[in-house]
């Protein structure tokens, strides 16, 4: 399985992302679900899943938090006296193996929530999981996950892309990628650099496409 990006960068963006979690909901007191509903409707989450190094290195977890808010409509305090979470703090490993999972699949976070692993149910397997091995907690997260096969335009929209955007990402015209869409070209028999650009940006398996 090809992961989302370096490992190096993942140690980095698992901490952000723990962080930004654990601030969120247990120093600033949003609600799990509102704040990861401001998450998952930003644009954000695409370019963390893709290990775009502004999120994912030249921010810190706190930063990251309040730029979420922010983007959407929100203000959250920079807030310089958060402790950092103890290990027990189940909100932090919620963060944490969250990222973790996706950099390990490849999928985007939208994918990850939709399809049967929801924040809310992350959250409740840390008792049973925050002291497991990752191996453990990957296998246990896949019991949950189960996405079901999706087509390039549902693909795309769940990445909250438009056809443009795409076709400007993975360098596949927007032409084609229309085509596709309305199913006037086979998307089976496109070029396999192609399909491995479009999957890249999707966050999927080639074979996913076809």
């Amino acid at each position: 399985m090809t992961c989302a990006y370096d490992k190096d960068m993942m140690l980095s963006a698992r901490q952000n992302m723990a962080v930004m979690i654990d601030y969120a909901v247990t120093w600033c007191r949003l609600p799990l679900r509102d704040f990861y509903s401001r998450w998952l409707g930003s644009r954000i989450p695409e370019m963390f899943a893709a290990g775009h190094p502004k999120f994912t290195l030249g921010m810190s977890g706190i930063e990251l938090a309040a730029r979420v808010v922010e983007n959407s409509g929100g203000s959250l305090p920079l807030d310089d006296t958060y402790t950092f979470p103890q290990e027990d703090s189940s909100y932090f490993w919620t963060g944490w193996a969250l990222c973790q999972y996706q950099w390990y699949k490849n999928v985007s976070f939208a994918s990850i929530d939709k399809y049967g692993l929801s924040i809310e149910r992350i959250h409740s397997l840390f008792n049973p999981l925050h002291e497991a091995d990752i191996t453990k907690v990957f296998d246990v997260f896949d019991s949950w996950y189960r996405p079901r096969p999706k087509s390039l335009k549902e693909q795309r929209k769940l990445n909250g892309l438009t056809q443009q955007e795409l076709a400007e990402l993975s360098d596949v015209s927007l032409r084609m990628i229309r085509a596709y869409e309305q199913g006037r070209q086979d998307i089976g028999k496109a070029e396999a650099s192609s399909l491995l650009r479009l999957a890249h940006v999707l966050h999927c398996a080639p074979e996913e496409l076809v």
